[in-house]
């Protein structure tokens, strides 16, 4: 149902970078929850203080998705992936040699508990280390176009799976 939320969108695609972000959507949504809860907590302070938390644990959850930020960039003339990550300015910036990688994988995951749906997960698979996660959908097209333009500028296999994995 939210799948929009968090979600990695391509923002640049040539035949030397690829550039994903978060979608803008993300921000969209925080600033308006956050919104929301501000209001909400005004409006209920007069009524009570302890009312007030419903609100704002709403804002709060509001400031993060609108100060969330995530960006791979895939340099195929530098040779790296550097991935930037943080939230209310604070982050990290990690750089990883592409010959790290393996493969660009998608998957299709069962979902937990009887009549639940499968989700497609996709994710960097490193020769060395644990995998790095991309993104998660209900439906495999937004990931294949993903991992398409991923596996096209760093020279990477692409790797997918439609069968539904248990676990």
């Amino acid at each position: 149902m939210l799948d929009w939320i968090g979600s990695l969108r391509v923002r640049e695609h040539d035949t030397r970078r690829v550039v994903l972000g978060l979608s803008p959507t993300t921000r969209i949504a925080g600033a308006a929850s956050a919104a929301i809860g501000a209001a909400g907590i005004w409006y209920v302070w007069s009524f009570s203080a302890l009312a007030a938390l419903f609100p704002g644990a709403l804002c709060a959850f509001g400031a993060v998705l609108a100060t969330l930020e995530r960006e791979l960039v895939f340099d195929r003339a530098a040779g790296t992936l550097s991935i930037r990550q943080g939230v209310f300015g604070l982050g990290t910036q990690s750089v990883v040699p592409l010959f790290h990688l393996r493969a660009v994988v998608v998957m299709a995951k069962a979902g937990l508990g009887s009549g639940a749906s499968s989700r497609f997960v996709a994710y960097l698979d490193r020769r060395v280390g644990d995998s790095i996660y991309l993104d998660e959908a209900r439906r495999c097209a937004g990931l294949l176009r993903l991992a398409e333009a991923i596996a096209d500028v760093a020279e990477l296999r692409l790797e997918y799976d439609a069968a539904s994995s248990a676990g």
